[in-house]
């Protein structure tokens, strides 16, 4: 008679207790799982924040004077001439950095603030073809500004304080331009501003070759950091920002509960240990007439411990199985009953094979000491028993 199949008899004749083994491992992978899918949702939601933002570094002039916000970050200068700004060279060093590749989109922007309609409003000059390409949520009614023309593209919340729409024409400095097109609302601070063509502001503000901000976007959440540290060494006279920083803090906020689940997970699953080395310890005691009979009929010690040790691992496999899918199913509900949670968790294939493994080896290490104890019972003291 095979070993496993031996391993199987006994598994079907102890129900009870089998189940409890496997109950033990299946609760401390479900922590396990748990804890990680929901941990991997969130990092997975990170970086999907970072690129949906879309320009996610932004390289501005040092200087203290005269601020105005853009972007959420402030911007220095913006209305005058004597401080400090980039220019359309330093884009081009951008493009010359040794990690260059690393890059998707380089757009360079003129800010200035001017009155319209006894409102102040913020110009802002772009690259038009590049903002299109990372604005991929930007809707317009009309069609966008064409380069080197003046024609504008209006936020929706300016064109509405302005009481504006595509078609009509405005006069900025003397200088008339069109509306060819109209933001719906982003929700962002793009709902307040005025776009146009980077060169036409630049020639019609008199501010040839100047430029306030240069955003990049970076081909990956990954390569954020390096390109920051690129950019820093040329430029050294500018700000370089990263909109990754923003959202640092939930980073970190998750690092810590994350540590902490499975701090308390790793408690659970020593716990999970016990909870098999007690019950397997339990049906070796009550096995002591059935080993005796293996020993007597000429098995060796060490096909006794490996029959102990096959039932350990059938019902680790069945119980990290059971652990994987208990544990993603409630990592995948969480966000019905706590509505503060907007990440959902996936299946994870890498997951499921980590937890069907690490049940096995709790299940086999908790299990060596009874699979000692059997393979070492004196047969003539277990025979004393019949």
């Amino acid at each position: 008679m095979y070993l496993r199949t031996i391993a199987f008899k006994n598994i079907n004749r102890r129900k009870g207790k089998m189940i409890l083994v496997v109950a033990g491992l299946a609760v401390g992978i479900t922590a396990f799982v748990s804890v990680l899918s929901i941990m991997l949702a969130f990092q997975s939601s990170i970086s999907e924040e970072l690129n949906a933002y879309g320009f996610n570094i932004m390289v501005y002039p040092k200087s203290s004077d005269l601020s105005l916000s853009y972007g959420g970050i402030t911007i220095s200068g913006v209305q005058s001439y004597k401080v400090r700004t980039l220019s359309d060279s330093d884009v081009k060093k951008i493009k010359s950095i040794k990690n260059s590749d690393l890059i998707q989109v380089i757009s360079p922007k003129i800010l200035h603030a001017v009155t319209v309609k006894q409102k102040q409003v913020l110009l802002v000059g772009i690259d038009i073809r590049q903002e299109l390409v990372i604005k991929k949520w930007w809707q317009i009614k009309g069609k966008p500004p064409v380069v080197n023309t003046n024609q504008l593209l209006l936020g929706s919340d300016a064109s509405k304080k302005l009481g504006l729409k595509v078609g009509d024409s405005i006069s900025i400095h003397e200088k008339k331009f069109e509306i060819a097109g109209i933001l719906k609302t982003t929700g962002s601070q793009d709902d307040d501003l005025i776009f146009g063509s980077l060169s036409l502001f630049q020639n019609f503000l008199k501010r040839k070759s100047e430029i306030n901000l240069i955003e990049i976007s970076a081909k990956s959440t990954e390569d954020i950091d390096s390109i920051v540290e690129e950019v820093n060494k040329t430029l050294p006279n500018a700000e370089v920002s990263s909109v990754k920083q923003a959202v640092k803090y939930k980073e970190d906020a998750m690092g810590q509960l994350g540590k902490f689940g499975l701090a308390v997970t790793f408690v659970i699953i020593f716990i999970s240990g016990l909870i098999v080395f007690t019950t397997m310890t339990s049906s070796v005691n009550d096995r002591t007439r059935e080993i005796g009979i293996f020993r007597a009929i000429g098995y060796r010690q060490t096909k006794v411990a490996k029959i102990i040790l096959i039932e350990a691992f059938i019902l680790s496999l069945i119980g990290g199985w059971v652990g994987y899918f208990t544990g993603f199913t409630a990592a995948k509900l969480l966000p019905f009953f706590v509505k503060s949670i907007k990440v959902a968790a996936s299946f994870n294939v890498y997951l499921l094979v980590v937890s069907v493994v690490l049940s096995v080896i709790i299940g086999l290490i908790s299990s060596s000491l009874p699979a000692r104890r059997a393979a070492n019972l004196d047969p003539a003291e277990s025979l004393k028993n019949l």
